[in-house]
């Protein structure tokens, strides 16, 4: 009953809603149709939308006509002429044809916008859809570079990876070399010809032995006896945050880390078959800033800097490098620094090369 009440609701905001209210906001579109939707693999839907006033907006909430439907939305003020987004992630409880509306409410007027999702939730699937992208034999998944960011310590995040079964014998996935830190959890534990099936990766952060970046492959087991190769790998980061229990004393002391940017393109390669680049690195606090990892996401980077501690007002060059040997990149191109700057504890560097 409360879900119709709520379908009703909408209906009727839509019906009264001002021709001026609707050019406030403008969104690229106020419906989207998702086409077939594997039972329990989550689909989202991004609506983006322009200010087209002369004042600041504010999306004050988004409802759901189903909680079967998370969403989110841009949460700070967009400027006249900015955009925005609102997504919705709907994840299939019954088969057949959906039909999902959404409810944006603003803080300029009382009618909400109205956006709908729509497709149909099948258990099977003929061919491969553009949601599991990455190849491994007859199989296919939803990524091949499984990231935990922004961990702290004592958290225990889970990482679900979703698998289409394309051959015509049933399949029971299995990984390898899994570290201790990881635990997997398969589901169904025999995935069907033509049907999707998860592993639920589960991190144990208090068994990550140091701070910043840890970095390991695991293997995707097609068959009994299957061995571990380039075409089965799975990579898996997990990026561990430092503590900081800080009074406000010690926090306005505390050391700021200020960088020329967090994008740097390098190239072309130079005679020696190296593209290099630098940025600069600032202490602009108080206390010294102290970098207690400088890491690389892929082999293909290197990276220096002169000094890992920077005295109040001091500055360093980070020096970064390809190689033309190794243009081959899986996963992130980007450096990590964990400093301890409560504020940018993780400073995050991504790397392009000019072709």
């Amino acid at each position: 009953m409360t879900k119709h009440i709520f379908t009703l609701i909408l209906l009727a905001a839509a019906a009264c809603m001002p021709a001026m209210a609707q050019a406030q906001l403008q969104f690229d579109q106020v419906a989207q149709e998702l086409g077939t939707v594997l039972w329990h693999t989550p689909r989202t839907a991004t609506f983006k939308f322009t200010n087209k006033t002369a004042n600041p907006i504010k999306i004050k909430d988004v409802r759901s006509d189903c909680g079967c439907t998370a969403v989110n939305w841009t949460r700070i003020s967009v400027e006249p002429g900015a955009t925005g987004f609102v997504t919705a992630t709907y994840d299939a409880e019954l088969l057949g044809r959906f039909d999902k509306s959404l409810a944006v409410y603003t803080d300029i007027k009382d009618e909400p916008y109205i956006l709908r999702i729509m497709g149909e939730v099948a258990m099977t699937q003929k061919e491969p859809s553009s949601v599991y992208p990455y190849r491994i034999g007859d199989y296919y998944l939803s990524t091949d570079d499984i990231e935990f960011d922004n961990v702290n310590r004592g958290e225990m995040p889970v990482y679900t990876l979703h698998i289409y079964n394309g051959s015509k014998k049933t399949f029971s996935p299995e990984l390898m070399h899994l570290p201790k830190y990881l635990t997997a959890h398969v589901e169904p534990a025999d995935i069907r010809p033509g049907r999707v099936g998860i592993i639920e990766l589960t991190l144990n952060s208090n068994l990550l032995s140091t701070m910043g970046l840890t970095q390991t492959s695991i293997y995707l087991s097609r068959f009994m006896g299957d061995r571990v190769n380039k075409d089965t790998e799975i990579n898996v980061s997990a990026t561990l945050l430092p503590d900081f229990l800080e009074t406000p004393t010690q926090k306005a002391l505390a050391p700021v880390a200020q960088i020329d940017s967090t994008h740097i393109t390098l190239g072309p390669f130079n005679k020696k078959g190296k593209a290099t680049g630098q940025l600069l690195l600032r202490n602009a606090g108080k206390t010294p800033l102290i970098i207690s990892a400088l890491q690389v996401y892929n082999p293909g980077i290197s990276v220096s800097i002169g000094k890992r501690t920077l005295l109040p007002g001091a500055v360093e060059k980070l020096k970064i490098s390809v190689s033309d040997n190794n243009r081959y990149f899986k996963g992130k191109r980007s450096i990590l620094l964990i400093t301890n700057d409560p504020e940018r504890a993780k400073m995050v560097i991504d790397v392009t090369i000019k072709k």
